[in-house]
């Protein structure tokens, strides 16, 4: 392997593991090895003091436990006849400090080696898992640290197509503009990819239904969604659309209650008033019918009289929301491109939204979530199952 060692950090694993993974054997899909390290890994990483303070951190390692995996095993009947490609490569985001633990993730449990390249960018996040992963394998996991290489490295083009060469899958994380550089990288004939290109998401709420719960929880669910990572994320709503007899009311309410909430745990940076302020400028000179509807800059609304498809592109992080009165829930149908993400719903059964999937046969939405959960924890991920995609299926002629 032509790689100056100069040119990566090692958060775990080695050189000599690196160079040694073309010849790991592949696990069965959902071993006992791979359920055993990442039970282990969870309560590992519950006894870092650091992780209380860190809820992505907490929710990660409630989502590995014994018990979790085992329950997600019951749902995949075809496990018995699928082991792991191989070798992983993930690229992971750099918006998202907890998702290359994600990645990961699925394909141990598809029964893979994953080489991970981790974002340049210093997470706390990061370091718990990556502290609590290099504790277990120097312990009672060694045997198991032939299956992981966690690496930095800057953009380099060789490293890059060094690890392509000896990959069976290559996952993508990270937007167009990566997805594009990381391309340049040819792959074996036999490799599979999964890229996760920029998407955009939307929340549907039922004014009479918001109106009847409890607002400041609804509040702390939104904020989840959305500023706890700045709205970085493809499953953070950028429009909210409002159905109902009761719209105004609930609008009222919803906003204030959030405005509450931000400005007493949001810090903003003084950057990102000013993008919001030019992306709303952005819509007002570019289409008609758009109007700021905020009182500040930490929650800002553009109100717009229409949906087209071209409007999430006028997007901003930090605070910053399209909003929509509708009749109906067709209306949305415009913005269902095939860069629509996830529709979280509140007092919308999740049924109505698949069927307006399929009667307009929309080229977008991989998710449909109750809002409050968009950032949740899943095997399933922009339409990728990604245990099955990860893993091969070997066929016997008798599989269930």
């Amino acid at each position: 392997m032509q790689i100056n060692l100069n040119d990566i950090e090692f958060l775990v694993g080695d050189y000599e593991i690196l160079s040694n993974m073309p010849t790991v054997p592949a696990l069965p899909t959902f071993s006992k090895e791979a359920v055993d390290f990442l039970a282990a890994l969870s309560s590992e990483i519950l006894k870092d003091k650091r992780s209380r303070s860190n809820v992505d951190v907490m929710s990660y390692a409630y989502w590995i436990r014994r018990a979790s995996i085992e329950n997600v095993k019951t749902k995949h009947l075809d496990y018995h006849n699928r082991i792991g490609r191989g070798i992983a490569f993930h690229v992971a985001p750099s918006n998202v400090p907890v998702n290359f633990a994600v990645s990961m993730n699925s394909s141990l449990l598809a029964g893979n080696a994953s080489i991970i390249r981790v974002s340049n960018k210093q997470f706390e996040q990061v370091d718990i898992i990556c502290s609590a992963m290099n504790r277990i394998l120097d312990d009672q996991f060694a045997h198991m640290k032939k299956y992981f290489c966690l690496i930095r490295y800057d953009h380099n083009e060789l490293i890059t197509q060094e690890l392509s060469n000896i990959c069976d899958v290559r996952i993508i994380w990270g937007g167009n503009n990566t997805i594009n550089t990381i391309r340049k990288a040819s792959l074996p004939p036999r490799a599979i990819e999964l890229a996760f290109a920029d998407r955009h998401s939307l929340a549907v709420i039922n004014s009479e239904v918001y109106l009847n719960q409890d607002a400041d929880d609804v509040a702390k669910g939104f904020y989840t969604d959305t500023y706890y990572t700045d709205q970085n994320a493809c499953s953070s709503p950028r429009l909210v659309v409002w159905l109902g007899n009761k719209k105004e009311e609930a609008r009222k309410r919803f906003w204030e209650k959030m405005n509450e909430l931000v400005m007493s745990k949001y810090e903003m940076k003084p950057i990102q008033a000013v993008d919001k302020y030019t992306s709303m400028s952005m819509v007002a000179m570019g289409k008609q019918g758009a109007k700021l509807v905020s009182d500040n800059n930490y929650v800002v609304r553009v109100e717009v009289e229409s949906l087209y498809s071209d409007l999430m592109e006028y997007k901003n992080g930090g605070g910053y929301f399209f909003e929509y009165e509708a009749e109906s829930l067709e209306e949305i149908v415009p913005v269902l491109t095939k860069q629509c993400q996830t529709i979280s719903v509140l007092g919308i059964e999740k049924k109505e939204v698949l069927n307006v999937v399929y009667k307009y046969g929309v080229r977008g939405v991989d998710r449909i979530v109750p809002l409050g959960q968009t950032m949740g924890l899943e095997f399933i991920w922009d339409g990728f199952k990604m245990i099955e995609t990860m893993s091969r299926f070997i066929y016997t002629g008798d599989y269930r």
